[in-house]
């Protein structure tokens, strides 16, 4: 299996100076959706266990889901890093608490209670200064969605964290603010970010930007595109006429997608239609991996990025992955009913749309469109997206024309 983490030599001098910052205080590091954060994480966890011969036992990498574990596992192993360094803030609370507090776990009904573990461990760590400081260091991937809780917890479990962070993927209610962030590690400023918008192509990126609701921040995303982008592709929308015809057009594109040798990767909102959505297309013919965590802990994951099939994943399980064509679906006001502030919708969307590196479709039910589908529709009116219906034959979306320049849409 080969793997999506770039050799030391390819790293960009910036990112190059992330990985090796000294560990004598802590670290927050700020990067847009494509600028490497994940990569510079890994990286700079096996630089820092060489250069300070730290043992395994005594640092861990938090990322955010296990599905991100799995789809980052090739990069590990590629640099040493023992399975058991990397895992979610949740799952080492859990180890935690069945050493230091009790082989019972709580439970909240019929899922394990971590709220009461993360709350146990905190108020455990404040009055057992013996187990304070036990690690060496912490390292936080996405961490503007874990709590101001969970950075208590680090900041008391290890001597020095770095946190990679990106307010505009903040899809998690309960996350944490750059400021609080900042605050909590003792820092007044970041020391550091990442600029360039290296993974996504122009015409991805220009249509997340549609998705960033600040001005500012969205002229700051725009001007880090550095990805030169071949074949000019723009993005392409379908308005089908019922669910049916959705499927049909999404298997066509799938079908077209994989004839091109593209990793393609569908982002949904709600779990029961990653179910839902593979099921439909199995029927059409098309096999899908669905990137779920495992039903228990310790059981093997039933996907593998490792294949070029299909991956189907939820917005919030599918944050740091990357595939050539991103499909997202259902871009319907049932689809994301359960989500009601319109930025964290918009946040959602950003995030499916940078997950693309080449290309990215949607699609909609005509008559039942999200809200914010006119932020789409904007996008259209200024060529950054194709919208076609029912009456347009699914075809290759259209192709820019050599003198259409990557220019900023706002």
């Amino acid at each position: 299996m080969g793997t999506w983490l770039l050799p030391p030599g390819d790293l960009t001098p910036d990112q190059t100076r992330v990985v090796e910052m000294k560990p004598d205080q802590n670290r927050v590091v700020f990067g847009v959706a494509g600028s490497g954060k994940t990569q510079v994480l890994i990286h700079r966890a096996g630089y820092l266990a060489r250069a300070y011969n730290v043992s395994p036992e005594k640092y861990r990498v938090f990322v955010f889901t296990n599905v991100i574990k799995q789809y980052i596992k090739s990069g590990i192993q590629f640099l040493g890093l023992p399975d058991e360094t990397v895992s979610t803030f949740d799952h080492w609370c859990r180890l935690i608490y069945e050493k230091e507090i009790s082989k019972s776990l709580p439970w909240a009904g019929r899922t394990i209670d971590f709220e009461k573990i993360r709350l146990s461990v905190l108020e455990r760590l404040k009055t057992r200064p013996a187990l304070q400081k036990t690690l060496d260091f912490i390292l936080v991937d996405e961490g503007q969605d874990l709590s101001p809780q969970a950075f208590e917890i680090i900041s008391l479990a290890a001597r020095h964290v770095t946190v990679f962070a990106d307010r505009m993927q903040q899809i998690f209610e309960e996350g944490t603010g750059e400021e609080q962030i900042l605050a909590r590690m003792g820092l007044r400023k970041e020391n550091a970010t990442l600029l360039g918008a290296y993974r996504n192509s122009p015409y991805v990126a220009q249509l997340a930007a549609y998705f960033i609701p600040d001005a500012v921040r969205r002229g700051q995303y725009l001007s880090q595109i550095g990805t030169q982008q071949l074949t000019k592709e723009r993005p392409l929308c379908f308005i089908a006429s019922n669910h049916d015809e959705e499927m049909d057009r999404m298997a066509d594109v799938i079908r077209q997608r994989q004839l091109m040798n593209e990793r393609v990767g569908i982002v949904v909102p709600k779990n029961k239609q990653v179910h839902g959505f593979a099921t439909a297309m199995q029927e059409r013919g098309i096999d899908i991996e669905k990137a779920v965590p495992p039903k228990r802990p310790g059981m093997p994951a039933d996907f593998d990025f490792g294949n070029n099939l299909p991956k189907i994943a939820t917005y919030h399980s599918a944050k740091g992955l990357t595939f050539d064509s991103v499909l997202l679906p259902k871009i319907t006001a049932s689809a994301f009913d359960n989500i009601h502030d319109s930025r964290l919708k918009q946040r959602m969307l950003f995030v499916g749309v940078a997950r693309a590196t080449k290309w990215v479709y949607l699609s909609t039910t005509k008559g039942m469109e999200l809200e914010e589908f006119s932020i789409l529709k904007d996008a259209a009116a200024k060529n950054h997206l194709t919208i076609q219906d029912g009456k347009t034959s699914p075809v290759k979306p259209k192709m820019a024309q050599p003198d259409d320049d990557y220019e900023a849409p706002f």
